[in-house]
């Protein structure tokens, strides 16, 4: 038997160096006597050691304090542990520690021995390692607790892992999906994905997309899914595929809830003007390739304004709300009903067999909204005003057809409300003058334009003048005077009656104190109010301010307010009303007659005149019903304690009927025409000249 090879054979020697050189880490070799006999060329970096330090036949003794005295192994150098492992080597036992060293790293310092004497002193770095024990450790923490499902599949796409996610978001086990494929369960209703999908994980190793999967119930949920594919380093074969699953419906939910908000009105849920108009796009060109009516109706609700304005916005959307609801109702799945803004609606019927049909809808509009709205305590009622244009003779597209049916709807307005009119082009021209006056009545009174003429008031029984009527002109430089008739109406309907008629009150008021001042005996001062301006919070506010800037005293001025303006609210009227008269300004209810009155009201008023109105003197010579309302109301008037004065006086026969059946005043051509403020003056001034 041969002897056990030893380290001290000169030929052994290079064997076993060549070999301990290959082993992945560091060592050295030291005979049986511990010297330093072979190491390898790391070693002394490894220990941080001074060159030269390391020869052969270096006692070990010695190198080891001298890597403690160089803080190589932590904490604090201690060479306890490199004693105890010399110890241990001297009387051939094995002996092993981690040491760690200033940098971080961590080594296991072991001996091994040799036959024939000697040992191998090894130091094997774990730092690596562990780093990767670490990483996949990590690694399998993301993996289970991801906030996307991740699946692993083979090159066949056949599943090998999935995290618990994944089997959340699919509705299986994880264990369950092992060995299906991901094509079972991604996108069962778009075949077209699955060769998208492939295609570009071959081409470009990943595919970002949306789609669906199903889940175990059967449900379809939409998902977004990141794969990429994983190649093999040496052939560049693809061997794996990562897929990253989100469950998306919430965002899809969130999304449909925005799409719905954009399009929709979010009081009613109506379709809006702008889902309106695509759809309007949508219906004409079919309509058109197949020579087909459509009809465009565009509903107004009739004195919506005075249900906001007396209860609140609150309520007046509930009406709002009410009447969608009723409209909703009223119509077939293929015709569309939106809510175009305000308290205006549009429907549109995309297919008609003649005019007829449209005005057999609209029928059924007014119909339909005939019926009271019952919001909290409230009995409301509103009426349609409906306009009607029909594709393709009143236009050929959305926005000409929207805007001749609006044409259609104002017509309707101004010929009773509660009805429909078809768009007859003549509307046009009679629209395009109506926005040609508007324009030019916004800079009428910036521009100097409107001025005030004055009509005395007579008493009936000595044609003795007792007051006057301010009443407000429009001289416009190119058209010349426009009746009043024309635009006071306008100045109602866009609002700006308000700023006009305090400009009237105020010039009004300085105009009788400037005539008081010039020697003019006192006159009653009367100026019209319209129901817009009664409603305003600081109406009374704006009548103090008009008598004080012009030191007109209260008790000559006289408020004249239409019978249906204080009937539009009349407990609101009462207390407007009773605030003036405590100011001690007198009141008279104009155009008597022509509204709607409860005599409940009106004795509860503190008015102190009732004005007749023109349209009941006109024919009182030959109208006996004429005749009969224009002596019943001085009749009523007086026995509630009121004065009466009859407007539009023209004729002497109408004079005399009126003084005989006990009219107090009289105003009208008959007397005197409206005059300019000198000529008034004058003409004043000389019947009632200053005591």
């Amino acid at each position: 038997m041969s002897p056990s090879p030893s380290i001290n054979r000169p030929r052994a020697r290079p064997r076993i160096n060549a070999t301990l050189t290959e082993l992945p880490y560091e060592h050295a070799i030291l005979d049986r006597r511990l010297r330093l006999r072979s190491w390898t060329a790391q070693l002394a970096e490894l220990l941080q050691l001074p060159d030269g330090v390391l020869r052969i036949g270096v006692p070990c003794a010695d190198l080891l304090p001298l890597a403690a005295r160089f803080s190589v192994f932590m904490p604090g150098g201690d060479e306890d542990p490199f004693r105890q492992l010399l110890e241990q080597a001297r009387q051939g036992q094995i002996y092993a520690f981690e040491a760690t060293l200033a940098d971080g790293h961590v080594f296991d310092i072991r001996t091994t021995h040799l036959n024939g004497g000697g040992f191998v002193l090894s130091f094997t770095d774990l730092t690596t390692r562990r780093a990767h024990i670490e990483l996949g450790q990590l690694t399998l923490r993301v993996f289970t607790h991801a906030p996307d499902g991740i699946i692993f599949t083979d090159s066949s796409h056949r599943v090998i892992a999935a995290n618990p996610l994944s089997g959340q978001i699919i509705g299986f086990e994880p264990d369950d999906l092992l060995d299906c494929t991901i094509f079972s369960l991604v996108d069962p209703i778009h075949p077209g994905t699955e060769k998208k999908l492939t295609q570009s994980l071959s081409e470009t190793g990943f595919w970002i997309g949306e789609t669906e999967l199903r889940r175990k119930n059967g449900d379809n949920l939409p998902v977004s899914i990141q794969a990429s594919r994983i190649d093999d380093p040496l052939t560049g074969q693809p061997t794996h595929y990562v897929w990253h699953i989100a469950d998306i419906s919430e965002r899809r939910h969130a999304e449909a809830e925005m799409r719905h908000i954009t399009r929709h009105d979010a009081l009613t849920g109506l379709p809006n003007r702008k889902t309106l108009a695509a759809r309007l796009s949508e219906l004409l060109p079919e309509a058109r390739r197949h020579q087909q009516r459509l009809a465009v109706l565009v509903i107004d609700l009739d004195h919506f304004k005075l249900i906001n304005d007396a209860l609140g916005h609150r309520i007046g959307d509930e009406v709002l709300l009410q009447v969608a609801q009723r409209l909703a109702r009223l119509f077939r799945d293929n015709d569309y009903v939106a809510r175009f803004g305000g308290d205006e609606f549009v429907v549109i019927l995309p297919v008609i067999g003649s005019p007829a049909d449209a005005a057999t809808v609209a029928k059924k509009i007014v119909d339909a909204l005939a019926a009271p709205f019952t919001v909290e305590e409230h009995e409301l009622h509103t009426s349609p005003s409906i306009g009607i244009a029909l594709f393709p003779s009143d236009g050929d597209d959305g926005d000409s057809l929207l805007k001749n049916a609006d044409t259609a709807m104002y017509h309707a307005k101004a010929v009773g409300r509660n009805d429909f009119q078809f768009f007859a082009s003549e509307m046009n021209r009679l629209t395009s003058e109506r926005l040609d006056l508007e324009k030019k009545l916004r800079h009428a009174l910036s521009r100097g334009e409107l001025t005030l003429d004055y009509q005395p008031q007579f008493a009936a029984d000595a044609c003795q003048p007792v007051g006057v009527e301010a009443l407000l002109r429009w001289r416009h430089p190119v058209d010349g005077l426009i009746p009043p008739g024309r635009f006071i109406p306008v100045t109602e309907e866009i609002g700006i009656i308000v700023e006009i008629g305090e400009w009237v009150l105020i010039n009004a008021c300085r105009q009788m104190r400037r005539w008081l001042d010039d020697g003019l005996a006192p006159l009653r001062l009367a100026v019209n109010v319209s129901a817009r301006q009664l409603r305003q919070r600081d109406f009374c506010e704006m009548v103090a301010g008009a008598l004080a800037v012009s030191g007109l005293p209260p008790e000559l001025l006289e408020i004249e307010i239409t019978e249906s303006g204080v009937m539009e609210n009349p407990q609101e009227s009462i207390d407007i009303l009773q605030r003036l008269c405590a100011m001690g300004v007198t009141l008279a209810i104009d155009d008597f007659g022509t509204g709607y009155s409860s005599l409940a009201y009106l004795k509860l008023f503190p008015i102190d005149r009732l004005k007749i109105d023109r349209s009941f003197v006109a024919d009182i010579e030959h109208d006996l019903n004429d005749r009969a309302i224009a002596c019943g109301a001085i009749a009523l008037a007086h026995s509630l304690n009121l004065r009466v004065i009859a407007e539009g006086v023209e004729t002497e026969e109408q004079y005399r009927l009126l003084r005989d059946n006990g009219c107090d005043e009289i105003q009208g051509y008959l007397l005197s025409k409206p005059l300019s403020a000198a000529d008034a003056f004058a003409f004043l001034h000389a019947r009632c000249p200053a005591r």
